[in-house]
């Protein structure tokens, strides 16, 4: 195991079954609670040792055989531990705990916290949990760990006029004076981070499944309608794993509940899957295309984990992808079931391999299963290595072992391990039983170190071609030995321009290869973006490729990984940076969203090596001119023919173009948002983030009034967002100073303020840099240290060496060991920033000076 043994609790004592009794204040912020615990002792002990935070215990007895022990409480608050220790050995057997416990309802949005909504404009108070990774303690003592697992039984005992719900459905309730005493029904073997309740008005809409199964969605007060689209695809999701994974969904009901604060998108809580409001409910009206998509993924992501998560649970969070890569595969897999008119595998290049690749090229990466030391490194590993990378070495499994063995293994896995738990090597010897095919030796490389392989290609005299592997950096740093050591079993799908295909097999640090003859054409390696790769080519073949890529001749996904790989190579010192910019002219034809989405997000890399002045007007100029093309022919009206894709496509392209100065662009946007002043119906949902986008980066004083008090007056979460993300984008530091002063009110919830962080442009990031040192002890306070994504956001886009050091020595002072990663992986983009500065900086003016006075000529 890969795990100190301080890290667990003692094997000797564990749970059956937990009988909860919790009785919140909502007017005082706490709840009390009763514990009554069914524990199975394996040998004598003179100790029993649960998790527990920020709780107090007010009683503790043991009980046996009509004999009543008392032991002494020990708090260890390092380890989150309470320790009851008796004053005679307790012999092995099972025996009864009763616990009578106090906490605080928080307002962190851990454990058992309250959360603020508003019922015609007064602000109530609503109780509800979230318990992973590790925040059960938070709510009851308990044992907080995956493998850990028990039954549980929840009695609520809330005021009279409120509603609750849990993970099974209730099986009493009565009045008991002021308050309503609600009792749920026995839970399956589960762990302890998939309990879940929630307290406050709550009203609901339902429908059932083809196979009996009630689906209900809850919401506050005066937004069920709104919840009618998760419902929709939560009835069809469920219905296609069932019928995918040929085992039921064994809980009687499904709940999905819109919660006003949480810290996640969502919580896969067995049988009450909690949600954002702002990734889970739909205004028809309202609702952008994009916000459709995401409502979707997320409940089909929460739902596959009623199974792979739930059913059969990660024996340790070093396995946790088998959670997380598992769900991000799958809610593609049932999307493009329930929407099949979005091709949304397509995005899955643009979505999970990108962001897979783009955190596992550096070095300070992690391998998908990773040590776990401590509990304050758990919430870490809820990264893109764990979700989408895990989510790419499925895809690449399925496409290894073929379809239906992937399917037939998966069930064989889910009947070996249920209400169970698993490790990575109990998944493969499942698929290798169905399959026959050595998994394990293939994957064991995927998922056991980190990083991925870079694959130079070279043509030798005979016509043949040299296949080299070795770890990609994306800081183009020298390897270590043992980076240099790192080799991966890897498959390689090609393809040519006369249709040619076959898989090339690559294990050892070299291959020489016989491809099918190109006559002189282009070819691809990593065709479709299968392998968790980056491929580059000899510059002969690389202008091949930019000829077919004028030409449309590649498919989507293959015209996005070229962006993508080209993109990242110059990154690495790989390629010099004229060679992207170079190749990037060759997208001016470009039609499809995902490739533009590579596109964009390079141009605004490129963006950022850039000082002010006549190169960054330069640039602008020539960001212009490729995106002329497309802007032109999509224009600001929807074509009702239009496919889901090419709705997302308008907005970003018009964004883009937006932002680097188009006048004409910038005007409508201006003039459209006056409009939509008068008439908010006369602005599409699909165009409002990037018009009130724009009009925030080209405005005044009056607009930042102007989009505060709209945030203020708009009751619908997804609007308020769109207005605060707006909000970070103004040009003049002054206005964004106070814009930031907003954002960090009573009026913005603490879950939204990384949305705004992660908007601020180039231009705002020292100003937002002094801001986190300023308000460090506040923000350590709010999110109880766990500030990866406000690090992240604030620091990884600056590119100087100087700041690096800056950055580094603030953190050595002021510690978060919950952002350690996040602190680390933004130091070395800082540093790779600077490195690429220095390498590429005078040949990029270079060309754009030169690209500038061409155009001028035509």
């Amino acid at each position: 195991m890969l795990v100190q043994d301080n890290a667990r609790l003692p094997k000797t004592v564990k749970p059956v079954c937990y009988d909860l009794v919790f009785e919140p204040d909502l007017e005082n912020f706490i709840f009390r609670g009763m514990a009554q615990i069914d524990v199975l002792i394996a040998e004598d002990v003179s100790s029993i040792t649960l998790h527990a935070k920020e709780l107090s215990v007010d009683y503790v007895i043991l009980q046996r055989d009509g004999k009543a022990f008392v032991p002494s409480v020990v708090f260890d608050q390092e380890a989150e531990r309470v320790i009851f220790v008796f004053s005679e050995n307790i012999s092995a057997g099972d025996v009864r705990l009763l616990i009578r416990f106090q906490g605080v309802l928080n307002d962190q949005m851990a454990g058992f916290y309250r959360s603020v909504y508003e019922v015609s404009g007064e602000k109530r108070i609503m109780a509800t949990t979230q318990f992973e990774d590790t925040s059960a303690r938070r709510a009851f003592p308990c044992w907080d760990e995956p493998a850990i697992k028990a039954r549980f039984k929840v009695t609520l005992k809330i005021p009279k006029h409120l509603q609750a719900v849990s993970n099974m459905p209730a099986v009493s309730e009565k009045l008991c004076r002021d308050k309503k005493i609600i009792r749920f029904g026995v839970t399956p073997l589960m762990s302890t981070y998939l309990l879940a309740f929630v307290v406050g008005e709550l009203e609901h809409i339902e429908a059932t499944t083809k196979d009996g199964i009630l689906v209900r969605v809850f919401t506050t007060p005066g937004k069920k309608a709104q919840g009618e689209f998760a419902l929709y695809v939560g009835v069809k999701a469920l219905e296609f794993y069932n019928d995918y994974f040929g085992i039921a969904y064994p809980l009687p009901k499904m709940d999905m509940a819109a919660i006003p604060d949480f810290a996640a998108g969502a919580m896969e809580n067995w049988g009450l899957i909690t949600y954002r409001e702002f990734d889970f409910l739909i205004d028809p009206k309202n609702s952008s295309s994009a916000r459709h998509q995401r409502v979707a993924i997320v409940v089909a992501h929460e739902i596959a984990h009623q199974w792979f998560g739930n059913l059969v649970t990660m024996e340790w969070w070093t396995q946790l992808w088998l959670n997380e890569g598992f769900a991000s595969w799958m809610e593609y897999f049932a999307v493009d079931h329930v929407f099949p008119e979005w091709n949304i595998w397509e995005q899955f290049m643009s979505d999970a391999f990108a962001s897979a690749l783009a955190l596992d090229g550096l070095r300070s990466t992690h391998p998908i299963e990773t040590v776990i030391k401590h509990p304050s490194e758990i919430g870490q590993t809820f990264d893109a290595i764990s979700y989408e990378k895990g989510a790419c070495v499925i895809r690449m499994i399925h496409d290894y072992i073929g379809a239906e063995n992937f399917r037939n293994g998966l069930k064989l896995y889910l009947i070996w391990y249920a209400y169970g738990n698993a490790v990575t090597e109990d998944l493969w010897q499942a698929l290798e039983e169905v399959s026959g095919k050595p998994v394990r030796k293939i994957m064991d490389t995927w998922t056991k170190q980190p990083g991925y392989p870079l694959i130079s290609l070279k043509q030798t005299s005979d016509g043949k071609f040299e296949l080299e592997q070795s770890r990609f950096l994306s800081s183009g740093e020298k390897l270590s030995p043992e980076e240099a050591s790192e080799l991966w079993q890897i498959s390689l799908p090609f393809q040519n321009a006369a249709g040619d295909s076959q898989k090339v097999l690559l294990s050892d640090r070299a291959s020489l290869v016989k491809l099918p003859s190109d006559h002189g054409g282009w070819f691809k390696l990593n065709a479709g973006q299968m392998a968790l790769a980056r491929v580059n080519y000899t510059p002969e073949l690389w202008d091949r490729l930019k000829k077919a890529l004028r030409r449309g001749l590649l498919s989507v996904v293959d015209r996005a990984g070229l962006a993508n790989d080209i993109y990242a190579l110059t990154e690495s010192g790989v390629l010099p940076a004229t060679q992207l910019l170079s190749v990037l002219t060759a997208y001016q034809g470009e039609t499809e969203y995902i490739v533009w989405d590579d596109i964009v997000g390079s141009l605004g890399g490129i963006n950022l090596l850039l000082p002010n002045g006549g190169v960054r007007a330069n640039f602008d100029s020539f960001a212009r001119d490729l995106l002329s093309r497309i802007v032109a022919e999509k224009g600001w009206e929807e074509n009702p023919n239009e496919t889901h894709s090419q709705k997302l496509l308008r907005p970003m392209v018009l964004s883009a173009t937006g932002f680097y100065g188009d006048v004409e662009v910038i005007e409508e946007a201006k003039n459209r948002f006056r409009f939509f002043l008068k008439d908010p119906e006369t602005l599409d949902p699909n165009l409002r983030s990037m018009v009130y986008g724009l009009i925030a980066r080209y405005g005044d004083t009056r607009t930042l009034e102007t989009l505060i008090e709209c945030y203020r007056k708009v009751p619908r979460q997804e609007e308020k967002m769109r207005f605060l993300v707006a909000l970070a984008q103004f040009q003049d530091m002054r206005i964004l100073e106070e814009a930031l002063k907003f954002a960090f009110s009573d009026e913005v919830r603490s879950q939204d303020l990384g949305y705004f962080v992660g908007s601020i442009g180039r231009d705002g990031q020292e100003l937002m840099w002094r801001e986190l040192q300023v308000r460090f002890p506040e923000l350590m306070s709010r999110y109880d240290g766990k500030l990866s994504g406000i690090i992240r956001s604030t620091i990884e886009g600056f590119g100087s060496e100087e700041k690096a050091r800056e950055v580094e020595e603030f953190f050595r002072v002021h510690p978060v060991p919950a952002a350690s990663q996040a602190i680390s992986q933004g130091l070395e983009r800082i540093r790779a920033r600077a490195a690429w500065i220095a390498r590429d900086l005078p040949a990029i003016t270079a060309w754009l000076e030169k690209w500038s006075f061409d155009n001028i000529l035509k």
